[in-house]
């Protein structure tokens, strides 16, 4: 094998990697878009839900990070998620009750709020409700954009986006932007895609494909 041709694919492979896109949910993505119109503007980001709701993982899976170790989040996460012309900084709270109380510490300068509801736990729809009516009251998050993912959606026991939505009474928010959308924390579905380039590492070792 000619040593051009190795260095041609390593580089094809290189600038596959360059070019790897964490595409960014359908919902949130269309949020993003009637609230930044110039392109490379930061957007922060707050991710509330009661405990055990999925956030920390929904915020990997985002963040294409591995999601084998997750712990119960104490205090908070911040992540930098840069995509498609927006970078995100990503607040992740505990859900714990003892700690929801200062989630009100977060509120400052929110570009997007987003809440997320554990699908399969129906006995807690009530409580997280509550939670999130709170939340659109507050004055620091008024008229700010919020994004419902009703996650678990891999369970068999989970409640549908629409019977969420309408259990939320959703349809009754009219001050600020809104979606609910359906995902799974743990396959990536409804969160992310990773797109690139198939490339052929045919040059480099073996007939197989990357990416």
């Amino acid at each position: 094998m000619k040593k051009h041709s190795v260095k041609a694919g390593v580089k094809r492979l290189n600038d596959c990697k360059a070019r790897a896109l964490t595409l960014l949910p359908q919902g949130l993505l269309s949020i993003l878009r009637k609230l930044k119109s110039t392109p490379d503007q930061e957007v922060r980001i707050l991710l509330l839900g009661l405990d055990n709701g999925g956030k920390t993982t929904l915020l990997k899976q985002l963040a294409s990070e591995d999601i084998s170790h997750i712990t119960p989040t104490q205090g908070f996460n911040i992540k930098s998620v840069q995509s498609q012309g927006f970078k995100l900084n990503v607040w992740d709270i505990g859900g714990q009750r003892k700690i929801r109380p200062y989630w009100r510490n977060y509120f400052e300068n929110t570009d997007v709020l987003i809440y997320v509801i554990d699908s399969a736990d129906r006995k807690r729809f009530e409580e997280t409700g509550q939670e999130l009516a709170e939340l659109l009251d507050e004055e620091k998050l008024s008229g700010v954009p919020v994004l419902i993912f009703a996650n678990k959606q891999d369970l068999l026991t989970a409640a549908p986006a629409s019977e969420i939505a309408e259990g939320l009474n959703l349809h009754t928010i009219r001050d600020r932007i809104w979606q609910i959308q359906s995902c799974s924390a743990l396959t990536g579905e409804g969160i992310q895609v990773n797109h690139c380039e198939s490339v052929s590492s045919a040059s480099i070792l073996f007939n197989t494909y990357l990416c």
